[in-house]
């Protein structure tokens, strides 16, 4: 395949729904329990834990991979919380049903995913900073287990293209099941607007605005040991949210979201973006990163239509969030509750009843215990391919042709053979004009 087919066709797959590629059946199938291992078990760890109990009663934890032990400990006291609440009197036992990790099972360190994979786990979570997650779940297929990836499953262009070329036939050509985290996909709503323009209701698509406004710089801040200083590695690994290498910066980490969703409902990919940013100069630095806390991509699809996409994390700013999606006959609006769509053919959704994080769960499992095929990597990988392409543009300030991206960018921002002792120099913050594409 050219390049040119592939930048016109990789969204279309994901277009109406998954990529489904065929596969044997899992080793979860048949099973009354689906055992099921953690690899992280932070903030979004704990909170994908609770969510995958609340979308089947019948998992086990048997295993859990995590660098800090405090981190594990608050995972159980949450989740035993949220049993309590559920299930009244009866939430201790469903806890001790649920939750099978014991000493011999929770591993501390960055191989306790080597460990964990050598348990046995029919679906292996990997919620850890972003920066791992590709060497994770290559990891994981490799020891033939199904595979939770929150998003974003890359940070860098070297990343990619080991998803594209290795690990993508390599999960279809075991047959194992792969839910990535863009979990808008499973929200009722979105999906029967994303029908409707696939059904021509707003006609031509010609333009998109995507916008997330967002009111503070970052999501919270974990406590430091006081003895680390911004040059540990353990002190970038505990902020990742900070750190270009460890998260990808906000485009990257959670725009993905909005940027899957304009992809989605666009039914392909970019061929250009140009773009800009910066960072409010009151950020603490290094002590708060070296990312941005601004991102503005304009990117142009090979038809002639274009896609305004813009993310904020900055404090003391008013909090905005409008999708938009023009057409020839009508404008979509889609948000992460009610969609409607202007024009011609005028149409409102319901809410969505479900949380779409439970969803997305629900899917997994049920792949798994029906044996059905169940792969969203690319999907997913073709969203985080345009997330990077629209950051790098953004730190340069130059027009990037998003091939260039695939095939020739050497960026590489993860370390080799890293150790949570080692020391790794904060990076300067990018400067438009001056940053160097590599």
């Amino acid at each position: 395949m050219n390049r040119k087919t592939f930048l016109k066709t990789a969204a279309l797959a994901g277009a109406a729904g998954m990529v489904m590629p065929k596969f044997s059946l899992g080793a979860g199938l048949g099973s009354d329990k689906i055992k099921v291992a953690f690899v992280g078990l932070g903030g979004r760890g704990t909170g994908a834990l609770i969510n995958m109990v609340d979308a089947d009663e019948n998992i086990e934890i048997v295993a859990v991979g995590e660098l800090f032990p405090e981190r594990v400990e608050a995972a159980k006291k949450k989740l035993s919380e949220h049993l309590g609440r559920k299930y009244k009197g009866n939430g201790q036992k469903k806890f001790a049903e649920i939750w099978k990790t014991t000493g011999d099972t929770t591993f501390y360190g960055l191989d306790a995913i080597d460990k964990v994979l050598q348990t046995n786990a029919d679906v292996v979570a990997l919620v850890t900073p972003p920066c791992f997650r590709t060497p994770h779940i290559e990891k994981c297929l490799k020891a033939g287990k199904n595979v939770f990836a929150e998003k974003p499953v890359c940070v860098d262009a070297t990343q990619l293209r080991k998803i594209y070329n290795e690990l993508v036939p390599l999960a279809d050509s075991k047959g194992l099941k792969i839910l990535c985290g863009t979990q808008m996909r499973y929200h009722s709503a979105i999906q029967e607007a994303v029908n409707r323009v696939r059904d021509g209701q707003i006609g031509d698509i010609i333009a998109a605005d995507f916008l997330r406004y967002e009111s503070s710089y970052l999501h919270g801040w974990y406590d430091v040991p006081k003895n680390l200083k911004p040059d540990d590695v353990e002190y970038q690994i505990r902020e990742w949210l900070a750190f270009r290498w460890t998260s990808g910066d906000q485009i990257v980490e959670q725009y993905v979201h909005n940027l899957d969703m304009a992809l989605w409902a666009i039914g392909k990919l970019p061929v250009e973006v140009v773009g800009s940013g910066g960072r409010q100069i009151d950020i603490p630095y290094p002590e708060r990163g070296d990312r941005f806390s601004n991102c503005h991509a304009q990117y142009e699809f090979e038809d002639g239509a274009s896609l305004t996409a813009a993310c904020r994390q900055e404090d003391n700013t008013s909090p905005y969030a409008p999708f938009k999606v023009f057409g020839t006959k009508g404008t979509l609006l889609m948000s992460f509750g009610k969609q409607r769509i202007l024009g011609e053919k005028p149409w409102e959704s319901d809410y969505q009843k479900k949380p779409e994080l439970i969803c997305e769960h629900e899917a997994l499992f049920g792949a798994i215990r029906n044996g059905t095929p169940f792969n969203t990597l690319k999907t997913c990988a073709d969203s985080c391919f345009v997330a990077i392409a629209g950051r790098e543009s953004c730190y340069a300030g130059k027009r990037l042709k998003l091939a260039w991206v695939l095939e020739k960018s050497q960026q590489n921002m993860v370390p080799d053979n890293l150790k949570l002792t080692d020391k790794k120099p904060v990076e300067e913050v990018p400067v438009c004009g001056k940053y160097k594409l590599v």
